[in-house]
């Protein structure tokens, strides 16, 4: 394992080096007063001492900044696990806020398809209404006896009004009427519930829906509601 760089401050770098500088010096002028009288041998071995001193201080600074190192690297350690839980914790946060979203968008959009079947249930209603209300009296009394009539086609108009504002209503829903007289016969949109034949020198080909017994409805451009139809069949010569 490759040892930590230790890293010193300029000016403590440049105060040790003249240090060691001066240490080397006074040990040279140590060297050369042997023989001299016993006081200056004295002073030149303080001089000695100092060095030894300045040595020993060099190795604990040394020891200090290794230590110091080494906490340096596990702090920086510590930060880096921290970080990597925290942006682990991060996408799995974000991980569950568009799981949430997709759910929430589900249960809305089941909602407001009910919502708008029953809607469709409740137009289905009215128009049964304005249909029978737009038939002409069955009897002569009926129609001799004006009240009733009068009576009646005022609830038919109330009607009318009531499913145009319903229609109004889906239309602001972006609900749209599935067009399907005339055309060729979808089992994805279209469900038959009867079958007419039609003349053997009909032009009409089979398959064609001839009537809407239930009417279908898209929602979005997508299907709400399928439509149930009456299709031709060209009669066969037996």
């Amino acid at each position: 394992m490759n040892s930590p760089v230790i890293v010193l401050d300029p000016e403590e770098r440049e105060r040790l080096v003249d240090d060691f500088r001066n240490g080397l010096e006074r040990a040279a002028r140590h060297r050369e007063a042997w023989g001299r009288p016993d006081d200056e041998a004295a002073g030149d071995a303080e001089t000695s001492v100092d060095l030894a001193t300045l040595l020993s201080e060099m190795a604990v600074l040394k020891s200090e900044l290794r230590l110091q190192s080494r906490q340096f690297k596990n702090t920086l350690d510590e930060l880096r696990a921290f970080g990597n839980d925290l942006r682990q914790h991060s996408e799995r946060l974000q991980r569950d806020l568009e799981r949430a979203r997709e759910q929430a968008a589900s249960i809305q959009g089941q909602t407001e398809r009910q919502f708008l079947l029953a809607l469709l249930d409740l137009r289905d209603r009215l128009q049964s209404g304005v249909d029978a209300a737009a038939r002409p009296p069955s009897s002569f009394l009926a129609r001799l006896v004006p009240g009733p009539a009068r009576f009646a086609a005022s609830l038919a108009e109330g009607q009318r009004l009531t499913l145009q504002r319903l229609d109004d209503l889906l239309a602001s829903h972006r609900v749209r009427p599935l067009p399907v007289l005339g055309e060729i016969l979808d089992p994805q949109r279209m469900r038959v519930v009867g079958v007419e034949a039609a003349g053997g020198s009909s032009s009409i080909p089979d398959g064609t829906i001839l009537r809407e017994v239930k009417r279908g409805f898209l929602h979005n451009g997508e299907l709400l509601r399928v439509a149930e139809v009456i299709v031709s069949k060209k009669a066969t010569n037996t």
